[in-house]
């Protein structure tokens, strides 16, 4: 029998690489009780870290999360793979026999293949998409603001309200879905088509249902709050479908994540660290 699947966000490997007291029990205890997904966002995130001895911790700790496990790619590459081999041919489609391991991550990781210059540039990317992916959603916000301020009823009040508006025929969701279709493929789905789409494609689905997040939170909501889950937090939810298990110690994201597999159907616990680790029997 498999060993059920498990991911641990960039906040909880931060976590379980600075507390040493509970981690070596904890890395025995993932060997020999689950699959460990080492993803492709939380090493570019890591790699990211500006001081290096910081860093190194932390990629150590991924290491030996290695050892029960394996990398898979970033989302946006899943994404891209998943939207491709679709649009390549849509009826043997199936995205579990999709191969998503990253060997070329676990390599970086073992040998350590990157230095300062890199990780510094890698700095950069990740707070220009970050910047990039929020501002679009409050520049948006902005223009929203001109109708909602004049109907109020129509303000979401919930991420859970803001789906069921964006669940219409034709409404937000949909056209979410394909644009980010199309972006990758360059082929244009009918509203059909892309539903049926996110229902044969659960990482798909779920990325969609995450990005409705960052419409609510800086778009929609009033106030819009000043620390929203970020891009990465919520690009996060494309691993959902293939973890039995989402671990985060950032308690936005969590809540979010949580609401995401409520709404897209998505059959995988989202659990904050410290319930984790309080529920976790070690087996010697």
């Amino acid at each position: 029998m498999p060993l059920p699947t498990i991911v641990f966000d960039t906040s909880a490997v931060n976590r379980l690489a600075k507390d040493p007291s509970h981690s070596e029990p904890l890395m025995v205890g993932l060997r020999h009780g689950f699959d460990v997904q080492v993803t492709g966002m939380v090493v570019s995130e890591l790699i990211s870290t500006p001081v290096s001895a910081t860093r190194e911790t932390l990629i150590a700790c991924c290491q030996k999360l290695l050892s029960s496990g394996r990398c898979i790619w970033p989302p946006h590459e899943i994404i891209r793979l998943l939207v491709l081999a679709h649009a390549k041919n849509s009826i043997l489609f199936n995205w579990q026999q999709l191969p998503v391991r990253a060997t070329i991550y676990e390599r970086a990781i073992i040998d350590r293949d990157f230095n300062d210059a890199l990780c510094l540039e890698e700095w950069k990317v990740q707070q220009e998409l970050e910047e990039t992916f929020l501002n679009f959603w409050r520049t948006l916000g902005s223009k929203l603001e001109l109708i909602l301020a004049d109907n109020p009823a129509m303000r979401p009040t919930s991420y859970a309200h803001a789906i069921e508006i964006a669940s219409a025929d034709g409404s937000v969701l949909w056209e979410v879905g394909k644009r980010l279709y199309s972006a990758v493929s360059g082929v244009s789905l009918s509203g059909a088509d892309i539903k049926s789409f996110m229902d044969l494609c659960p990482p798909f689905r779920a990325c969609c249902y995450a990005l409705l997040g960052s419409w609510y939170d800086c778009s929609l909501k009033h106030p819009a709050p000043k620390k929203p889950a970020g891009r990465n937090d919520h690009m996060m939810a494309a691993y959902l479908p293939y973890c039995g298990r989402f671990v985060t110690r950032d308690k936005k994201q969590k809540t979010r994540l949580q609401e995401v597999t409520v709404a897209a159907r998505i059959n995988c616990d989202v659990l904050y660290y410290d319930d984790f680790l309080a529920s976790f029997e070690v087996v010697v």
